[in-house]
């Protein structure tokens, strides 16, 4: 009878801990969510493998610069990356999907740093293997100055 007892305990406390640690099935917003924080950290961090990883080959960086706008490529981004590796980037970063369907990704990842802002529109899709890549980046800045007052708020610059 104590064998039987212990034996159902056993079951009972395997099948509550088995219950718990299922975490479901993995969806494919976990790809892109992943393929974005990983930029984040490649930018914040220095880090041109983790980068290269995660840009398609065809990859694009697009940057206003008065009125033109210069393009870069991967392999020419990641080996500028490369001269500087392990960088440390003085900044907060947050990021904000805009638009989303199973094949294509928009989100905005901001860097603010102490007196400015770094907007990167990131565009993501999905290669042939059905892995997330991000396919072109478009890079925009935005000034912050410190109003005359003295109350520290901070208001965007035109």
């Amino acid at each position: 009878m104590k064998i039987k007892f212990l034996v159902a305990c056993l079951i009972s406390l395997l099948s509550v801990t088995s219950i718990y640690a299922y975490t479901g099935p993995k969806t494919e917003d976990a790809g892109y969510a992943s393929v974005i924080r990983d930029f984040i950290d490649s930018h914040m961090n220095g880090n041109y493998k983790e980068l290269n990883k995660i840009l398609d080959e065809n990859y694009t960086l697009k940057i206003p610069r008065g009125n033109k706008v210069i393009q870069q490529s991967k392999s020419s981004l990641v080996d500028a990356m490369k001269k500087e590796a392990g960088t440390q980037q003085n900044c907060q970063s947050n990021y904000e999907v805009l638009a989303k369907s199973d094949a294509l990704v928009i989100a905005r990842v901001d860097f603010s740093y102490h007196d400015s802002i770094q907007h990167n529109y990131l565009i993501l899709e999905k290669d042939d293997a059905q892995k997330w890549k991000i396919t072109q980046v478009c890079k925009m800045f935005e000034d912050l100055e410190t109003p005359a007052g003295n109350n520290g708020s901070v208001t965007a610059k035109n």
